[in-house]
């Protein structure tokens, strides 16, 4: 994806995957929300990949017309058996809408916990860098997955609660929501995703029963508007509160 400024690589101490963001020289605003979007791209989301690659380019939309959208940076992964950034930590105005079409290719399985763990880490890493230089800055993070891991390891739901631990007891970033999104899932995945959310602490588990354009227009909008509240929160003290679907 094409930006106007260009985007500088990070590592992870002890992890697999790194990270990359926009030059803190590049930043034009005093204050960021970081948004942060990992969205799971296994073989079992082929049926629903245009629906989700829509409900992206929507929530960026709205982000764009909020009144804080000078105030945010956008970051998107996609995981399968692997992990990759579609495009690092980056500001609003360098997110193209029609950067988004066929963004997603679904095959294989789900690296659900560590790509989760990635998200928050450098996330708590990008946070400080930002905060050293007197940026204030919270976050907030949607997970989005239609079935259970299988492919992290030995990390697990206690090992992303671990994450989000570290990052809020570094206290770089002011706030931190955490957003697990189950999409098309019933039955024991969603019985599974309940656990994981409540294992890693999270803030907030959406369950969707369906994964159809409708509903996945709907998550479009519950994003923009979840962003929009946690980055109205920066200078508060605390995160926003959570926003029924």
């Amino acid at each position: 994806m094409n930006s106007s400024t260009s985007l500088v690589s990070h590592s992870l101490t002890g992890q697999s995957y790194g990270y990359s963001a926009a030059g803190l020289e590049d930043l034009g605003a005093t204050e960021y929300t970081l948004v942060i979007i990992i969205v799971d791209e296994s073989e079992s989301t082929a049926h629903f990949k245009t629906e989700m690659e829509k409900c992206i380019q929507a929530a960026i939309e709205s982000c764009k017309v909020s009144p804080r959208s000078d105030y945010l940076m956008v970051r998107l992964v996609a995981f399968n058996h692997d992990m990759r950034e579609v495009h690092g930590f980056k500001q609003l105005i360098d997110c193209n809408i029609a950067d988004y079409d066929n963004c997603l290719s679904p095959g294989g399985s789900t690296l659900l916990f560590e790509s989760a763990c990635n998200a928050i880490n450098a996330t708590a890493d990008y946070g400080k860098d930002l905060a050293d230089k007197d940026f204030d800055v919270n976050a907030i993070v949607f997970i989005i997955t239609d079935g259970m891991d299988n492919e992290s390891g030995q990390i697990n739901g206690a090992s992303v609660g671990q994450s989000l631990k570290d990052a809020m007891m570094a206290e770089d970033l002011e706030s931190i929501m955490s957003v697990l999104i189950g999409v098309g899932v019933n039955g024991g995945v969603g019985t599974y995703l309940t656990s994981f959310q409540t294992d890693a602490g999270m803030s907030q588990y959406v369950e969707l029963k369906d994964a159809d354009e409708k509903t996945l227009a709907k998550l479009g909008g519950f994003i923009s508007q979840s962003v929009s509240s946690q980055s109205s929160s920066l200078g508060t003290g605390g995160p926003s509160q959570t926003l029924n679907f």
